[in-house]
């Protein structure tokens, strides 16, 4: 070991390196895709889409203005 110590210097800090990275990507995963989403009043929840039948799409993007005019607009929905 004494007459190899880069050798064992260079294999410490890649072990380091490996499980330092491993744990921080576990902990992003977990966090992001494994714990579920905490929504309150999740019965109130929707879902809105739009489609375009002109242009052959069942799902087309809003655009902001949309966005915005479906936000000032919408004041209660009944089912």
């Amino acid at each position: 070991m004494a007459r190899a110590r880069a050798l064992w210097i260079t294999v410490a800090f890649t072990l380091a390196l490996g499980i330092g990275a491993n744990a921080a990507i576990f902990s992003v995963v977990r966090a992001v895709l494994l714990r579920p989403l905490t929504n309150r009043d999740e019965d109130r929840l929707l879902y809105i889409r739009q489609s375009a039948p002109g242009i052959g799409e069942d799902n087309a993007n809003f655009s902001i203005p949309e966005i915005q005019d479906i936000g000032t607009g919408l004041k209660t929905i009944k089912s």
